[in-house]
């Protein structure tokens, strides 16, 4: 009989320790359950975000596609204006200057064109640099052409780099055509 006994608390013990046992798989299971759902819903979380992230993927090339366009677009603009303001550049206002205003009786109307390309060669940036290196008409009144150019020689003389370019007589009515340009504006 005690060997029944024995058996039996060794089937108990059996039992007991494969209930155990059976808790312990059954705990791990149910936290084995808990980490898939969690992953799941960190899964589902992520995939959510994916597609969100795709959606505004697709926004922002649409934006850049958008900005590429509206670039070209002001780049061709700003060529156009870069063009005008080289040909506005380019184009040179006919301006005449008036020396000095002491005439004698017997002068004549000259027209004398001074350069000086030092300016521009010390200060390209300088606003009358490529104005001084085209040359600057002045009115002169003189007996001769010779007299023309040493008056405004005179006049520049202290300063260095500036040249008598050309000396021209005035074969139209400066007073009028002036007028008539001033009227047309």
């Amino acid at each position: 009989m005690m060997i029944n006994f024995i058996i039996i608390l060794g089937i108990i013990a059996i039992g007991a320790w494969l209930g155990n046992v059976l808790l312990s798989v059954e705990q791990r299971v149910s936290q084995a359950r808990q980490r898939v759902r969690g992953v799941r819903g960190t899964l589902d979380k992520l995939d959510a975000t994916i597609h969100r992230l795709h959606r505004e993927e697709e926004n922002l090339h649409g934006e850049i596609e958008e900005l590429v366009r509206d670039m070209v677009e002001l780049r061709k603009k700003q060529v156009e204006v870069h063009q005008r303001l080289t040909e506005a550049q380019n184009r040179r206002r006919p301006q005449i200057l008036i020396l000095t205003d002491r005439r004698n009786p017997g002068d004549k109307e000259w027209l004398v064109t001074m350069v000086n390309q030092q300016i521009g060669e010390i200060d390209a940036a300088h606003p009358l640099a490529v104005e001084w290196a085209r040359g600057r008409d002045y009115l002169v009144w003189a007996e001769s052409e010779r007299e023309a150019a040493e008056r405004a020689s005179r006049r520049f003389s202290a300063r260095p780099g500036y040249q008598v370019k050309s000396v021209a007589a005035v074969k139209e009515d400066l007073y009028s055509a002036s007028a008539a340009r001033n009227a047309a504006a």
